[in-house]
């Protein structure tokens, strides 16, 4: 028998008919995040205030100060001055030999509240990480106070000396590649013996437990590294939300060589700007490209020399460089002044940036307000304090930028929009889904991901055009290995696809009203063995609502011993024949679901329609010479519930034996005809060394209706490309 071009059931129409009763994906919470709404959160507000001499005033009530957004005076509904920790410190300053009193939790809880949280971030390069450890280096041993914690590089935030010094040497030993730190140890020896500021056990405790969600938030960003070095601003919106668990005020202190801001992220930053005033976190950067002369002089520190003088000339580089120096710095300037931060450039003192974020460290008004203005069209809202007495200077963030509605979003901050969705682990539940996924090899033996992705037509919104409903949809889908611990993060594998397609007004109304009418999207992805945490994301293009399905997932190695593919049940497949295009096998992917002529679809949900046929495929790897010589037909069992089915309604079946890759297919159709409805197994026994069984099972429910009505099949991807029109499953 040539293909499945004769099985019953096997036809092609426009419309794929699927029946589904209940689904495999897990349940979804609702969305969890900082999404910032005007209406319902308490926007606040740091307010520096200092006279002439640049002093602190510390003495200001609530009626001193008057709060604007944009132009519309506000209510100040919260008002507090928070003064240097040291100042009402219950920490026990052990290396000073005073003995304080245990602070009660609520203590510990303010004194952590009233803390500041440095961030010091590097992205500058190999060579600036000397310079960039004694400024670091230079601030910890002389700057660092009470209340003032550090974090290098993401290490977990602490006042202790002798942990931040451990984290510089670490940093410094990465710059050599592990090699070239040993010359600091003897300073470090003596930097260690140095008295550290020691918190109680109280307050100790809660740095601990926060540091420990920290660090699960960094791990995450980490595992998503090779995604940002197309949007740097990705990274550091990210760092925001991570930053966002602690109390208190959050300094990013940033090194950097610079941040171009282009068309592509210009709406990102206004994103950054947002979440950075809802997290109280400031941006404060040093430009480490160093101070650079014109031309023909060079740089500030390095003689360029006539050589690179003629070769500035002649190829207009310096012009060149210049300006994309200028663009990096205009990235770093935005990046500082829209946080409320400051940034330090054309210096060669890397340690400035250090000095400045000093004098921010000290006493400041926090003043908390609810919006007036309830609308949100992505505007600027701009923040203005004044203070009623003349003479005094105050220093505050410019405002922030409300949520856009998604039809006015640029392409940026939907696709920063869709990444958030794809890597946090948050559920969305506001275009419910369902989805399932299989195993297979390919003829080389390579493991391979078969997914599917479901979603009912009533779920879906759809636009009116001339020719009917229009609906427009994003999948993407990501599996990111699980990490070994100390092992570096690998570059995660996704698979993304852009939908549009019309179907007549009426009969979306009908499918919409049936149960069991989804629209199915189903495609492979080509994985190593090992474990991975694998998502899916689907994006209704025309509202901007989301939905997901997120599990955990464990690819098998291939081995050497008999083993066997996951067990398809699907009732859509594609009679091809012996068409294969020369393109697509020479560039396409091969299609594991592609067999003797025909193509199999993989269906996110598992429950079919009595009368309809149900096309089974599934592998043997690696057999024995004599059973690739002589492959049996498929060994099936099916029950309904626990009981055996007496006699099997194998209508049709095929054994496809591939010496050249080392497997055996085996497909076979199972009438439901005379099947009665309920929840069935149908299972396949593999031979294992020709001597012992296992099995590979299958569930699916059988479901009775007096009629089906017809739904929508996307197009597929991730292999050969079937035509444009929907295919069949009945």
């Amino acid at each position: 028998m040539r293909g499945l071009d004769r099985w019953p059931g096997s036809r092609i129409t426009r419309l794929a008919a699927i029946v589904s009763a209940f689904g495999c994906c897990l349940p979804l919470a609702g969305q969890r995040g900082p999404v910032f709404t005007a209406e319902t959160e308490l926007v606040q507000v740091e307010v520096r205030v200092t006279d002439r001499n640049s002093r602190v005033v510390p003495d200001l009530q609530k009626d001193d100060f008057e709060l604007i957004e944009n132009g519309r005076p506000q209510a100040i509904a919260t008002f507090e001055y928070v003064t240097r920790p040291e100042a009402t410190s219950v920490a026990v300053d052990s290396f000073r030999g005073e003995d304080r009193p245990e602070p009660t939790p609520a203590e510990a809880a303010s004194e952590l509240r009233r803390s500041t949280f440095i961030y010091v971030a590097t992205r500058g390069r190999r060579e600036d990480r000397l310079r960039i450890y004694e400024a670091v280096k230079d601030f910890v041993d002389k700057s660092l106070v009470p209340g003032v914690l550090v974090s290098i590089e993401g290490s977990p935030f602490t006042s202790r000396r002798s942990e931040l010094h451990e984290r510089l040497q670490g940093m410094l030993s990465r710059a050599s590649g592990g090699r070239g730190g040993a010359s600091f140890v003897d300073t470090l020896a003596v930097d260690l013996a140095r008295d550290d500021i020691d918190y109680s056990a109280e307050l100790d405790a809660l740095i601990e437990d926060t540091n420990d969600e920290f660090s699960e938030e960094l791990e995450e960003i980490a595992d998503r590294a090779a995604l940002y070095r197309r949007v740097r601003m990705y990274e550091y919106i990210d760092l925001i939300r991570a930053l966002s668990i602690y109390p208190g005020r959050k300094i990013v202190v940033l090194f950097s060589t610079g941040l171009p801001v282009d068309e592509d992220n210009i709406d990102i930053m206004k994103v950054l700007e947002d979440e950075a005033t809802k997290a109280r976190v400031r941006f404060f950067v040093s430009d480490v490209s160093r101070l650079s002369a014109s031309a023909p002089y060079g740089d500030a520190e390095v003689s360029g020399g006539l050589e690179a003088l003629l070769g500035d000339v002649e190829n207009n580089g310096f012009v060149t460089q210049a300006e994309r120096r200028q663009d990096n710095q205009d990235g770093l300037y935005a990046l500082a002044e829209r946080t409320g931060g400051r940034a330090v450039l054309n210096s060669n003192d890397f340690g400035e940036v250090f000095d400045v974020v000093s004098r921010e460290t000290g006493d400041y008004y926090l003043l908390g307000y609810y919006p007036k203005d309830k609308e949100q069209r992505g505007r600027l809202r701009r923040l203005q304090v004044r203070v009623r007495l003349k003479g005094l200077r105050v220093r505050h963030q410019r405002g922030y930028y409300e949520q856009r509605p998604f039809r006015l979003m640029s392409r940026s901050e939907r696709n920063l929009r869709m990444h958030q969705a794809l890597t946090f682990d948050t559920p969305y539940s506001d275009l419910p889904l369902r989805a399932d996924h299989e195993f297979f090899l390919d003829s080389k033996g390579s493991p391979t991901l078969v997914y599917a992705v479901g979603l009912h037509t009533k779920d879906i919104p759809s636009e009116s055009v001339s020719k009917g409903e229009t609906v427009k949809l994003t999948v993407i889908a990501q599996a990111t290995a699980r990490r070994a611990e100390n092992a570096p993060p690998s570059v995660p594998v996704i698979d993304d696809r852009r939908f549009e397609m019309t179907v007549d007004s009426a009969a979306l109304e009908r499918l919409s009203s049936d149960p069991s009418s989804w629209l199915h999207y189903s495609s492979q992805m080509p994985l190593r063995p090992g474990d991975y945490d694998w998502k899916v994301v689907v994006r209704d293009d025309l509202s901007g609502t989301l939905g997901s399905y997120q599990t955990q997932l464990r690819i098998p190695p291939s081995g050497s011993g008999v083993a066997a593919s996951s067990l398809l049940l699907t009732t859509r497949i594609d009679n091809i024949g012996d068409r294969v295009s020369a393109k697509a096998s020479r560039k396409a992917p091969e299609n594991v679901l592609q067999v003797e002529g025909s193509r199999f679809f993989a269906t996110s949900v598992k429950s079919f329609s009595k009368g309809d046929s149900i096309f089974l495929l599934y592998d043997i790897y690696n057999p024995d010479p004599d059973l690739l010589a002589n492959p049996p037909a498929p060994r099936l069992a099916l029950y309904r519930g626990q009981e055996p089915v007496q006699v099997l309604p194998v209508s049709a079946h095929q054994t496809v034996a591939q010496p050249e890759s080392g497997r055996i297919r085996h497909l076979a159709a199972l009438s439901t005809v005379d099947l009665a409805a309920g929840g069935y197994t149908v299972a396949a026994m593999v031979p294992n060394d020709g001597k012992d069984k296992t099995v590979i099972f299958r569930d699916f429910q059988l479901v009775d209706t007096a009629s089906q009505s017809p739904s929508t099949g996307f197009p597929q991807a991730g292999g050969p490309q079937p035509s444009k029109q929907a295919k069949t499953s009945r």
